[in-house]
């Protein structure tokens, strides 16, 4: 039996059961705690509850050597003059030398350094990453922030002033 399967299928079923929790009566999607019996990593608080999601996607924006997933040991060919990454407040994470607060704020977010896809253009990729689906065909489907929205956003009572999701 194979047991692997794709990112977007990931993408896919993670976004029915997050769409089943929210139609369930009761069910806060955004306050689901962590078992006290789990370990946690990087001494995360065990019962820690989720109040929001940033995803910052930045088209044209710094390479990831030069942030989040800098990579010293390549050489000066391959990271350049940036090549001196810093500790951050968690143990064993470090960052881009030009992010000094966020290394201060590292026990507050999530890197995500291992989503990995096979399109080699910019575009065709950032929809799949954004959508679950691959780009073409007829059909064009919402990003995680536009179903969010929906369930969360000005429909579900939001008043704040910054719209639930930017695109």
């Amino acid at each position: 039996m194979n047991t692997t399967i794709s990112r977007r299928e990931v993408i896919r079923r993670s976004l029915f059961g997050a769409t089943g929790l929210v139609l369930a009566e009761g069910s806060p999607v955004y306050s689901v705690p962590v078992r006290a019996s789990q370990e946690t990593p990087h001494g995360v608080t065990a019962n820690a509850k989720a109040k929001s999601v940033i995803q910052i996607w930045m088209w044209g924006g710094p390479a990831h050597l030069d942030t989040f997933d800098p990579k010293p040991a390549a050489g000066n060919d391959y990271t350049g003059p940036l090549s001196h990454p810093i500790p951050t407040n968690v143990d064993g994470i470090m960052i881009g030398e030009l992010l000094p607060l966020l290394a201060k704020q590292a026990d507050k977010y999530s890197i995500i350094r291992s989503m990995t896809h096979g399109v080699n253009g910019h575009e065709t990729a950032a929809y799949m990453v954004q959508t679950g689906r691959p780009a073409g065909g007829r059909d064009v489907y919402p990003s995680v922030g536009a179903v969010v929205s929906l369930f969360k956003g000005y429909n579900a009572g939001y008043t704040g002033l910054i719209p639930p999701t930017l695109c």
